[in-house]
């Protein structure tokens, strides 16, 4: 079992018996998905270098943050001194372009938190899930890191099994999750994230159907009263912005950006060249609410 899991298990029981202290009483937000330059595989778009990031108590980040991530070192030591990524401000839901290289004992090191886990927001829970331990393709899942994905799963289902005082479960996440439910997208799924994969695998297990084991508890969840927000950023090539919610009343939401991509390397799967938009969501501690808007990213420029 993943030495994390019991570690964070504590962190969150320890959280929903504790009372909001919180001295400000709104939290503000910025979630950044697939924020590389397109140009060079060791850094992020230059607008969101441009950005005075220390306006925000919270900084998410949804996944392939640069092309390279692991490739060299120094893409670490850069991407922390502008984020931070050690501090409890900051969460990162692994890409696939951040683990293209391996070495993600570098990730660890700079951000001193594992690949998935469970931190108490003085109100609501925010789970950040590592979505490349999930099986993406059209074939049994492949026998590999079985243990980490079990323990994964383990965590999701000790999370929607204890979570009560809370207001929100907010779910970080890079790849597409509960594809069938996303019936607002254009067309199809394709149009809003970067997959269209049904069904998903959660572990090792050919049984692990992701959408029918995971989404029955979060649904109880919801049933509960604590609202379930899930935010996912493997976005911005299809569409750049996502926002549906389920029949049961959990938000999917999604934004992502690719304004960096010059027009004469683009892929196929490259559709949408409208200006890019990130996410940026509000929590008041004292009325337990959590507001979100999608807003173009040249305008916070403006603004920094």
């Amino acid at each position: 079992m993943n030495r994390y899991f019991f570690y964070f298990i504590r962190i969150l029981a320890l959280g929903l018996m504790l009372p909001g202290c919180g001295e400000n009483p709104s939290q503000r937000i910025l979630f950044l998905g697939h924020p590389y330059d397109w140009r060079t595989g060791d850094r992020v778009d230059p607008r969101i270098e441009a950005l005075d990031l220390s306006v925000y108590d919270q900084i998410w980040l949804g996944g392939d943050v640069c092309g390279q991530t692991t490739k060299l070192p120094a893409t670490l030591d850069y991407l922390d001194t502008l984020f931070d990524l050690r501090s409890s401000r900051t969460h990162w839901a692994w890409g696939n372009h951040d683990v293209l290289f391996g070495n993600t004992d570098h990730i660890k090191a700079h951000t001193g938190k594992p690949d998935y886990y469970v931190s108490w927001q003085d109100g609501y829970c925010l789970l950040v899930l590592n979505t490349n331990l999930f099986w993406y393709y059209a074939s049994p899942p492949q026998q590999q890191d079985c243990e980490a994905k079990a323990a994964q799963i383990a965590l999701i289902k000790a999370v929607t099994d204890s979570i009560q005082q809370a207001s929100h479960l907010v779910i970080l996440h890079h790849h597409a999750l509960f594809n069938e439910y996303k019936t607002d997208a254009p067309g199809n799924p394709a149009d809003a994230f970067n997959g269209t994969t049904i069904p998903i695998w959660a572990t090792c297990d050919s049984t692990s159907d992701l959408t029918k084991t995971v989404y029955p508890w979060l649904s109880a969840v919801q049933q509960r009263g604590v609202k379930v927000v899930l935010i996912g950023g493997d976005f911005g090539m299809r569409a750049k912005t996502f926002a549906q919610q389920t029949p049961e009343g959990i938000w999917m939401l999604g934004s992502g950006i690719n304004n960096s991509l010059e027009s004469r390397f683009v892929p196929d799967y490259v559709t949408s060249f409208a200006p890019d938009q990130v996410l940026i969501l509000s929590y008041n501690r004292k009325k337990k609410i959590l507001n979100w808007v999608f807003e173009p990213l040249n305008n916070l420029l403006t603004r920094s």
